[in-house]
């Protein structure tokens, strides 16, 4: 799940919204631990209660493993970062890491909810898979004193690990639940076609050429194209031949295709998709960026049901409710927090000679 948040700062920046509902309050358990790089850090209890996604708690620890995640990233990303810098109009990247671990928490707090509405828990293999993972740490740490080390720098205990690496598990059983046939919570047929209407779904098997700018190129990239059409509109399995050429134009391809919403679509190419028909190949289809073809295929329902299931996953965290502890949350800059961070991991891994820099990410 986090591994998709990893991205381009320009996708960083566009995915920038506000979890409507947030509220500072102050009546929140403020926590005793004062263990930890967190703590050190920011001189935030670890234990406190800095938030609460639909009134269920999210402890400081793992609000500051996210934060502390997304300034690692920026920092890896861009060199040196000043976090008290503007990245957009009046937004610093101290803001937007903040804002990022936020929906990070709050996905993850939705998930456990949902998880626990449905009567989801954790199946036997998927226990023994986050059992085997944690082990896999171990090994890989040279034992669990190395282990423990690794989570020093993290600035997570073991527990706390282990329960936001447990997320990524009920999210697949969620995820099964949700898009397998005969799933506890799989959507009625009815549904899945509304969904699939009203969103303009279509399912379709893709060519694609650019458009240079250069008349003469791209004179020939058209007539490659309208070779293309000819040669799948004249097979006897289309779909073998759009493999083929697809093949030949080293683009990846599947005869599953692809599925996606007229909305997501240039307006060109959606207008020629949803009159198309299941085995009919259409014309050269011109954008300003380049040149497609298409093949018809029937909707791919478990296609829709991905964007379903995704969909309303978006829709619960966007919906969450979301309250900040003040007195613990107020006390939080950034700039500070981060500096002392690396000032305290530096000093760790100077103390534990011998150990790898490298600590393992979920």
């Amino acid at each position: 799940m986090k591994k998709l948040i990893i991205r381009a700062l320009a996708g960083l920046l566009a995915s920038v919204l506000l979890v409507v509902g947030v509220a500072l309050v102050g009546n929140m358990p403020n926590g005793k631990r004062t263990d930890g790089v967190f703590y050190q850090a920011s001189g935030i209890h670890p234990d406190a209660t800095l938030m609460t996604v639909n009134k269920q708690s999210v402890s400081a620890e793992e609000y500051l493993y996210w934060l502390a995640y997304d300034c690692d990233y920026l920092t890896s990303y861009m060199g040196s970062v000043d976090f008290d810098a503007a990245v957009s109009g009046s937004l610093t990247y101290g803001q937007y890491a903040q804002e990022d671990a936020q929906r990070t928490v709050v996905l993850y707090a939705v998930v456990r909810q949902w998880a626990q509405q449905a009567g989801i828990t954790l199946s036997e293999e998927s226990q023994a898979q986050l059992d085997a993972q944690r082990q896999q740490y171990v090994t890989y740490y040279g034992g669990e004193e190395g282990y423990a080390q690794q989570l020093e720098l993290m600035g997570l205990t073991d527990e706390g690990f282990q329960q936001i690496n447990q997320v990524y598990f009920l999210y697949s059983e969620l995820y099964k639940a949700y898009c397998t046939a005969g799933g506890a919570l799989r959507p009625s047929d009815e549904d899945i076609t509304a969904f699939a209407q009203s969103g303009g779904y279509c399912t379709f098997l893709p060519l694609y050429w650019s458009i240079t700018g250069d008349e003469t190129t791209d004179a020939a990239t058209l007539a490659q194209a309208q070779d293309a059409v000819a040669r799948l509109r004249s097979a006897e399995d289309v779909t073998a031949a759009y493999l083929q050429i697809a093949q030949e134009m080293a683009l990846q391809a599947s005869e599953t295709g692809e599925t996606a919403a007229a909305q997501d679509l240039d307006t060109s190419v959606a207008a020629v998709l949803t009159a198309l028909a299941e085995g009919q190949v259409s014309d050269v289809v011109t954008t300003a960026n380049g040149y497609y073809v298409f093949v018809g295929q029937a909707l791919n329902t478990d296609a829709v049901l991905d964007k379903m299931f995704n969909a309303k996953l978006d829709a619960m965290r966007e919906s969450a409710g979301i309250r900040y502890n003040c007195r613990s949350y107020d006390k939080l800059d950034v700039a500070r927090f981060y500096t002392k961070l690396q000032t305290l991991r530096s000093q760790l891994q100077s103390a534990n000679a011998g150990s790898s820099d490298t600590a393992p990410q979920s």
